[in-house]
């Protein structure tokens, strides 16, 4: 199972049709380009090597692949235009909650290229974009090296919750939200679950809880019985992107997040290129720009659910009678090692965790 553009529009409530996220590889060489045009400045004022007139000193704007969005929503409320400040603005914003990095205070300047028409804003799917980019962080975030993990966290979080009963806030029944309100409203201001006294011994925690879920203790389908009769384009199979971020997306692999029977998926798609190494830095997939047609042709490239397998009938984690085996020949079903180290620790320490 994994994240579906149906849970990004009930989690968010940001829309999953419109235009793919991407763009050409001219205009992601030089996206610098588009931030000197937005703050009107040259390309020694936003890497700093001179001074920005009105504001009093020299400063780096724009640094490693990352731009100040505060700095300059800050500048522009008095340099600014009414459009430019606005640009700014939603520039912050997306840095820090749909495409956030590890850097804290910088936004990746790609953002921007998707403000500089403001009328074609609602034109975007900006779930698939979100969902793209936190797909190619997760995959950063399980190399060996990875220290962080970046993208859209709250979905993250969330999804958890909403997928994961035994992991959500302990004694909180989250309310009942609107037809148009965010389900991660439901979610604002709770505690995390319950504690881990050693922090030495926390992760073994968590990892062990996971490898003794059931696919009982799974609500399948937390938003609807049927999520693709509300959001049909989460039956999409194919590319979605966010800038130059390509990230292959299969609901072939998750049938019960559907409310249908799991079948053995068809082999997945395979990358132009592909560098995973135990060092995040260098982690590639590319993925020849062709490829977003897809997007465009939706009865030709989804997964036509009816046709392809059949509701479950006894239990919602029902599977036919092949996959079981086929998942466990091509998965790792546990996190944790069998060599008892984990098991030792954790039970060492005081540990709660309630179902």
């Amino acid at each position: 199972m994994t994240i579906l553009l149906h849970d990004v529009q009930y989690l968010l409530q940001i829309p999953v049709e419109g235009r793919l996220m991407s763009r050409t590889s001219e205009q992601l060489d030089h996206p610098e380009v588009g931030l000197c045009a937005l703050l009107g400045m040259n390309s020694e004022q936003l890497s700093g090597r001179s001074e920005v007139p009105g504001f009093g000193s020299k400063g780096k704007w724009y640094d490693k692949g990352g731009f100040l969005a505060d700095m300059a929503s800050r500048y522009l409320q008095v340099n600014g235009t009414h459009v430019t400040e606005a640009q700014s603005y939603l520039l912050l914003m997306l840095g820090s909650t749909l495409f956030v990095d590890k850097s804290r205070d910088r936004v990746r300047p790609v953002v921007n290229l998707f403000l500089d028409e403001l009328e074609e804003i609602d034109q975007y799917s900006w779930a698939s974009g979100t969902l793209a980019w936190l797909y190619r962080c997760l995959g950063q975030a399980s190399r060996a090296g990875a220290r962080g993990v970046a993208g859209c966290l709250t979905l993250l979080q969330c999804w958890i919750y909403e997928y994961f009963p035994g992991f959500r806030p302990s004694h909180f029944e989250p309310p009942v939200v609107g037809p148009d309100e965010a389900w991660a409203s439901r979610w604002i201001g709770q505690p995390a679950t319950g504690s881990v006294a050693d922090p030495s011994v926390r992760l073994a925690f968590y990892r062990r809880a996971l490898d003794s879920l059931t696919p009982a203790d799974v609500f399948w389908t937390p938003f609807h019985q049927r999520p693709h009769l509300e959001v049909r384009r989460s039956l999409y199979t194919g590319v979605i992107r966010f800038a130059d971020i390509g990230q292959f997306y299969d609901p072939a692999r998750c049938l019960r997040q559907f409310g249908y029977r799991q079948m053995v998926p068809p082999p997945p798609s395979r990358p132009q290129r592909a560098d995973r190494p135990e060092a995040p830095g260098g982690y590639v997939i590319r993925i020849p720009e062709s490829f977003d047609a897809a997007w465009d042709a939706l009865l030709s490239h989804m997964v036509h659910i009816d046709m392809y397998s059949q509701p479950w009938r006894t239990y919602p984690y029902e599977t036919t009678a092949d996959y079981l085996d086929w998942f466990v020949a091509h998965s790792h079903c546990r996190v944790l090692r069998d060599d008892g180290d984990a098991d030792r620790l954790v039970d060492s320490a005081a540990v709660r965790f309630d179902h």
